[in-house]
């Protein structure tokens, strides 16, 4: 997307599919890190199936909400209803121009491709959509998620371009299944 578009946003994040996003912690690190751990230390890895790229909002991403009938991914929605419901005693959710609180209704787990810039260059839709189409990548149809991480985010502007100048630190990981957490800082 970057060498065709120039679109940079989805890039600018490490992977991932966002279980809660744009919370502003109340506590400090730690003191999130005691919340979540009980939930995701007794979390369990499960099958996440990716259903291909797929118009999401005003952006294109991999699906990976749904099982291969259709149906929501009832651990991937249990796990997000999870930690949004631990998250929302330590942290506020501050909407800014692209991003609303999390609504358990709307809420589609998924990889973004093209996202962001769309938003302010919607004149780049279609064609983007048209490029996706041609392309002859073959991602894997599903994969264990067995890793939960935190990260700390950074921008100097929430309300404008972030991905220009936002940067990243990964705060913590969690091992589903039993696995031993994985502490990195």
């Amino acid at each position: 997307m970057k060498q065709q578009y120039g679109l940079v946003s989805c890039a600018a994040f490490p992977l991932h599919a966002t279980l809660a996003g744009n919370v502003h912690a109340t506590v400090t690190e730690e003191e999130l890190i005691a919340v979540l751990d009980p939930l995701l230390s007794e979390a369990t890895a499960f099958t996440t199936y990716n259903a291909g790229i797929e118009r999401h909002g005003k952006g294109f991403a991999y699906n990976v909400h749904h099982l291969p009938d259709g149906t929501p991914n009832p651990e991937m929605v249990d796990l997000v209803l999870s930690v949004n419901t631990a998250l929302a005693p330590v942290s506020t959710v501050q909407p800014d121009f692209l991003f609303k609180p999390f609504d358990p209704a709307e809420f589609r787990a998924h990889l973004s491709v093209a996202s962001h810039e769309l938003t302010l260059r919607p004149d780049l839709y279609e064609e983007t959509g048209e490029f996706l189409d041609t392309l002859d990548a073959d991602p894997p149809k599903r994969f264990t998620t067995d890793t939960i991480s935190l990260f700390r985010f950074h921008s100097g502007d929430w309300n404008a371009q972030w991905w220009r100048d936002m940067t990243w630190v990964h705060v913590r990981s969690w091992r589903l299944g039993g696995a031993e957490a994985a502490v990195t800082g």
